[in-house]
């Protein structure tokens, strides 16, 4: 099972575990997770969804088996791009949805953290915006919305070079809210719902609302530059090369 369901408290905590693909999200996981959130936010007893993975990485980004099967067919990535119309779930539902953290998280697994409300990250964890590496540019939201969480200096630099960052240096420029030690995340993350639990659900629901919509109003054509620019970028040299590699390497794994 790649997605667990439980109540718990005020909360809905949604549990990623695809150990064999290091918690990657494919087309299947992502219309799970779309499926699971809307049943949540449906569900007059909760407050708050908490989003959590089991193992040492909590979303490695796209699944490559997929990637590869996408790109073989030479299209132009839209079946990638089609994937946030259920990853966007975690904006548009009423409750709030937290993030908690526990391992590494890379790529596409950056991009879904910044659709969460609130991200708890525990103290070994690591991030990275690798799409640069792929010879890609974000394909769900993250560029506009990481410009957001961090601002456009500390954007440039995590996108252009695709380093790996620190929990502390996450907490430092903003892309995570809090670090905890080692196993608490979900903990964590289930006080923090809560203490939103102490306030009226319908006036959480109006300001989580509100709160997207000045967002997108200051985005304004700016997801449509960045759904252009992954299109571009998809199936180009840098992107071949990369997917080359990454084929290679399963090759001397495998052998």
């Amino acid at each position: 099972m790649s997605l667990s369901i439980a109540s718990v408290g005020d909360a809905v905590v949604l549990t990623i575990d695809r150990p064999e693909a290091r918690n990657a999200i494919d087309l299947a996981l992502a219309k799970k997770l779309a499926a699971a959130l809307r049943l949540a936010s449906q569900d007059p007893k909760a407050r708050g969804v908490v989003l959590a993975a089991e193992g040492p990485v909590f979303l490695s980004g796209g699944d490559l088996k997929m990637l590869a099967a996408y790109a073989a067919d030479g299209g132009d990535g839209r079946e990638v791009l089609a994937m946030f119309d259920d990853l966007v779930a975690i904006e548009e539902i009423d409750l709030p949805v937290i993030a908690a953290v526990q391992g590494s998280v890379f790529g596409g697994g950056c991009e879904l953290i910044l659709l969460c409300d609130q991200v708890i990250a525990e103290e070994q964890t690591t991030f990275a915006f690798r799409h640069a590496k792929m010879g890609l540019s974000p394909a769900w939201g993250g560029l506009s919305r990481l410009v957001e969480r961090v601002g456009p200096i500390e954007a440039a630099r995590l996108l252009f070079s695709a380093e790996t960052i620190s929990a502390a240096e996450a907490l430092r420029i903003g892309l995570v809210n809090e670090v905890v030690a080692r196993g608490t995340a979900r903990n964590t993350a289930l006080a923090r719902v809560g203490r939103i639990a102490d306030n009226p659900r319908t006036t959480v629901a109006a300001l989580k609302k509100t709160l997207r919509q000045v967002r997108e109003l200051s985005r304004g054509e700016a997801m449509g530059a960045e759904r252009a620019a992954f299109s571009e970028r998809w199936g180009g040299a840098d992107h071949r090369e990369a997917m080359s590699a990454v084929a290679a390497k399963g090759q001397r794994e495998k052998s």
